[in-house]
């Protein structure tokens, strides 16, 4: 199952999405920058919940648009 939410940041398209396997949920993310160039992460890590998942992929996101260090993952 996929769990997929979006949020502008700073003129960045953010989606962030969380797919369960098992018990665990992983978290990727989807970047399109203001003039539409878009861009993946690999996987960002796994964590006991979706909304772990959304939420870390989101810290991840924002922090490299702000280039700053990265938050730890669970």
């Amino acid at each position: 199952m996929h769990h997929m939410n979006n949020v502008t940041y700073k003129g960045h398209l953010l989606s962030a999405i969380a797919v369960t396997d098992r018990e665990v949920f992983s978290a990727t993310l989807v970047v399109r920058d203001p003039s539409g160039v878009q861009r993946r992460s690999g996987a960002l890590g796994t964590f006991a919940s979706s909304i772990g998942a959304v939420r870390y992929a989101f810290a991840y996101g924002m922090a490299e648009i702000d280039h700053r260090k990265t938050p730890p993952s669970e």
